[in-house]
């Protein structure tokens, strides 16, 4: 029997029934290799059901990182995406933590198949239903999620109508070899794998239109990812959008202004190119 209740959380419950606010919803879908895939859901604020609604799907999917938690939606960013009319979608990738060995090791050697794969298996399972716009899912990360945005347009391109791409690896040669290393081997044993992982010799695919963003101050991810992806896109006469922010770090913002202006540009980016209607 219960002995006493220690919070029960009354001025919450009744903050998020008079405010606008998007619960984070839960769910499991296999795969169509009959993967089992866990994701979460923030739908627009106010939820209106015979209405479509465009897709942001947030993603990381590097090794050993979980994106979808049983937790509280608190993410200020997403809160007010969803009430400009946006459903925001994260998944837990193959590569992920807690799922066991063979989950995460799926991606050893093959950085970016797997992950991408699972992204766009989500990007499928959300255009099935009848409120989503399935010509409207965006693809938005940063850092490791930068390169998994990169390749997932470039290895999806009819999925993904836009991409913001952030701080993105490019080609893990240039990355840190003690991260790049532990899952993709040393080189030059493993040269095949690693041009495989690359997003360069991918970009010709490209349909999506894109936003990069980076700092050329970033010590982690180096602008130089960033630059090379640029150069191939205008080799092939393809379009892009680039911010650069010369005062951060790998965060890319480095300030509460230069912070809010980056949001902004995501925002107006996804509200450009994905051309809903409120």
């Amino acid at each position: 029997n219960k002995l006493k209740t220690l919070e029960d959380n009354k001025e919450i419950t009744a903050f998020v029934q008079t405010n606008m606010y998007s619960p984070r919803v839960l769910e499991t879908f296999k795969a169509s290799d009959g993967q089992q895939l866990d994701i979460s859901i923030l739908k627009p604020m106010p939820f209106d059901s015979t209405k479509q609604y465009p897709v942001i799907m947030e993603v990381y999917g590097g090794p050993e990182h979980q994106s979808v938690h049983n937790d509280f939606a608190t993410n200020a960013w997403q809160q007010y995406m969803t009430q400009l009319g946006f459903v925001i979608v994260q998944v837990n990738n193959r590569g992920s933590a807690n799922y066991g060995s063979d989950f995460k090791k799926a991606v050893y050697g093959k950085l970016g198949y797997w992950e991408c794969f699972d992204f766009a298996e989500t990007a499928k399972f959300m255009g099935r239903k009848k409120w989503v716009a399935a010509d409207r899912i965006a693809i938005k990360g940063h850092s490791y999620g930068g390169f998994t945005s990169a390749y997932s347009v470039a290895s999806y391109p009819d999925l993904f109508k836009a991409a913001i791409i952030a701080a993105p690896v490019t080609d893990w040669r240039i990355y840190d070899a003690v991260y790049t290393e532990r899952f993709m081997g040393v080189l030059p044993e493993s040269k095949a794998a690693y041009d495989k992982s690359a997003v360069l010799p991918w970009v010709k695919n490209i349909k999506a239109k894109i936003l990069i963003t980076h700092s050329t101050g970033d010590d982690n991810v180096h602008v130089r990812n960033t630059m090379q992806l640029l150069k191939t896109l205008i080799d092939l006469g393809k379009d892009a959008d680039l911010r650069l922010y010369q005062s951060g770090g790998h965060a890319i913002a480095y300030s509460f202004e230069s912070q809010r202006l980056l949001q902004q540009q995501y925002m107006e980016f996804l509200q450009k190119h994905l051309q809903f209607q409120k």
